[in-house]
Parts: C-alpha cells; structure tokens; sequence
C-alpha cells in the first residue's frame, strides 16, 4: 500500500468552507484509491482528533499543532523589513517544525502540502517522496486585486508590498517540488506568466453529486441567495457590491425579492445589511435547505481565484445561478446555457430578474447545469485521475 503525508495550514474539517472542502475531498480520494493517508495540521487551540471522527475513518494516523490566529505586529513587522511575505511569518510555528523533524518521513511515496504558506516547512527527509504543492489559489494574484480594491492608502501598500513579494516566494518555493496543483486553467496561466517552470497541473475543485443534488420543494418566489464564508474578504465585498449597486435596481423592477447572505463569521459591514427584505443567517449546519428555496442563485463576487465550489454545489442541486465572470473563473460552463454571466451592475440585475420572470428558462438553466457538474466536476472523477497519475512522477 503507498503512503502518502498531507501536511495542512488548517484541519480540513468541518466541511464549512471552500479551502476544507477541497483539501478534504483530495485527501478521502487518496483514501478510497487504496493509499494510506497521514495529517499533520494545524488547529485552533482548544481542538484535538477527537473533534474530527470524519477525518479519523480515512487516516492512518493525525496530529494537530495548536496555532494562534494572529496578525501579530512583529510578524507584520518582519512582513515589512524581509524578503519573505507576511504570510510566510504568519504561520511559522516552532512546534511544527519541531514535530517534523521527530516524524518518521521515510516510507512516505508521497508529501502533499496544501497552501504555499505550509511550503517552508519542506525538509530533507522528505527528499525520497515526490513532492506536490497545492496551491488552491495563487495567493499573490488575490492580493494584487485587493490592492487594487482597497480604499485605504496604508492597506493598498502593504498589500501591493505583500503581493510581489508573494509572487517571488512562490517561485522559490517551486522549485522544491515535482509538480504544482492549481484550481483552473487560468491560474495555471498566471503561474505560467510568473515564470514558473515546474509542472503545474489543474485539478479542478468538484462537488459530491451524491450530497448535492436537486430537491423536489417549491422554491420560494423571488427568492436569491449568496453563499460562502463571509469571513473571506472576496465574499464580503461581493455581499456589499450586490447589496448597494444590483439589488437596488433589482427592487425597482420586483419589490418583493428578498436575499439571503449564507456563511460563517459575517463581520459587522454584513451583519449592518440585515433589513426586511436582507437576511443574514452567519454560519448554518447545512446550507442545501437555503440552495433548494432559493429561485436564483447569485455570485457577484469582485475578487477571487481558483473555482467557486459554491456555484458547482448550486449547480448540482439543479440551481440557477447569475455570477460575474471573475466569480465563475476556472468553469467552463456555457453562458446562456448553464449558467449566467454579467460583470456590469445593470446587465447583473437584467439578469436576474429575467430568471425570476421566466420559470420555464431558470428550471432548464438548473436541470443543464446539473448535468454539466455531473459530467465534469465529481469529486470521485476527480481524485481517481490524480491518485493514478501522481506515482509516475518519481520516475
């Protein structure tokens, strides 16, 4: 049986979140493909493996380093004065690297270190294993448009500072590994562009069909939803560019629509939209039940990278979905067919409101989208294609 270590910036658990849900997904493939799987991860203090049985039936064996969340001022400091980025110095934990060094890291055929921040903590003995980076987005192209958002002066610097100094960590760190995974096409691009001649492969984000799929229930009329972590910056600026700049011109025409904001630790700017017709729920145990009321499916987002799995599980459960072209990025999905695109405010809200007049055309939209995920983006696709072509790297 081949060994392979998944090393972790986060447990990848609960399934709350779209960096969770991949990690998870890739490692339970390794698990169902006949590999035996070890995590080493970071966790919040206070947690411990107890607090994971879903991640205990699939490993051999884990182990948690606590580690504060912090944007601590010395490491903002060092952030500043190095060559090294922020986040480099963000997640440098002794106990971790002192966990490594007293690990047995020889029979492993495989090291999968998920985020490039998790890159430094590559050693020597990890030398006999084939060596894959994980890169779910490339983390210094997202801090290059919040940079171009952010309105305050400060911010914009240090985020532009951070994102070039992102840009050549990433292609130091490249070299120590046989091949880098991305989400979409267009990152592999971006990485291309940056200069990095390491194999990088897509292996796109999916959806677990089985768990999300259509629901026979009348969705509630004129109903929209946004779902995502609102403690992620790209999704919060979304919420508010939607609330302030398309809902509006979306009441003109129907005031009786009402939107849903669904996700995790909405900070106060979310929490302040709550209105009549705006629900903010925070974190949900589920988020099907407001997938299945909903009659559109909205994804305004400004910023991001990777692929929206938000938009795959919508599209599972038979959904409608309107998104920017940013925020369908890495889905080869056909507008018009699948889904719908519109990057300006008033094309946006025609949109919509064309999807909540026309029934016969949403629920065609839905039942093609659900197809399309059916046919592309299967997590058990997926993860059986990378099992089976990642041992051929060490040759």
């Amino acid at each position: 049986m081949k060994r392979v270590l998944f090393l972790t910036a986060r447990v990848p658990a609960p399934l709350d979140d779209g960096w969770k849900i991949r990690t998870f997904h890739l490692l339970k493939g390794f698990a169902e493909n006949r590999w035996q799987v070890d995590l080493l991860s970071f966790c919040n203090s206070g947690q411990s493996v107890e607090d994971f049985p879903e991640l205990q039936s699939l490993c051999n064996q884990i182990q948690l380093v606590p580690r504060t969340k912090a944007y601590s001022p010395l490491d903002l400091c060092r952030g500043l004065l190095f060559a090294a980025p922020f986040h480099v110095y963000n997640y440098r934990v002794q106990a971790m690297v002192d966990l490594l060094q007293g690990w047995n890291l020889q029979p492993y055929d495989l090291v999968q270190i998920e985020d490039v921040v998790m890159a430094q903590y590559l050693n020597k003995a990890m030398a006999g294993a084939v060596r894959i980076l994980d890169m779910h987005n490339v983390e210094s192209d997202l801090l290059h448009r919040y940079a171009e958002q952010e309105k305050s002066l400060l911010k914009k610097i240090y985020a532009q500072l951070t994102a070039t100094k992102l840009t050549r960590y990433e292609g130091r760190v490249a070299g120590n590994f046989h091949q880098i995974l991305v989400c979409s096409g267009n990152d592999r691009d971006l990485l291309s562009r940056n200069g990095l001649s390491i194999p990088v492969r897509v292996v796109p984000n999916g959806v677990d069909c089985e768990h999300f799929h259509p629901v026979r229930c009348d969705a509630a009329p004129n109903d929209l939803v946004f779902v995502g972590s609102m403690d992620y910056h790209a999704n919060i600026s979304g919420a508010i560019h939607f609330v302030r700049n398309i809902l509006p011109l979306i009441w003109q025409k129907n005031p009786g629509v009402r939107f849903t904001i669904v996700g995790k630790n909405p900070p106060d700017a979310i929490r302040r939209l709550a209105e009549e017709r705006i629900i903010v729920t925070g974190m949900v145990p589920d988020v099907r039940p407001y997938f299945a009321q909903a009659q559109v499916v909205v994804v305004p987002l400004l910023v991001g990278g990777g692929t929206r799995l938000k938009i795959l599980e919508a599209m599972a459960m038979g959904k409608p979905v309107v998104s920017t072209t940013l925020g369908a990025e890495g889905i080869p999905a056909r507008h018009g067919k699948q889904l719908l695109l519109a990057d300006e405010r008033e094309e946006f809200a025609k949109s919509v409101i064309e999807l909540l007049k026309d029934q016969d055309k949403s629920r065609a939209m839905g039942q093609a989208a659900r197809k399309f995920v059916e046919q592309n983006f299967a997590w058990s696709s997926i993860t059986r294609a990378l099992c089976l072509e990642l041992p051929t790297l060490a040759g």
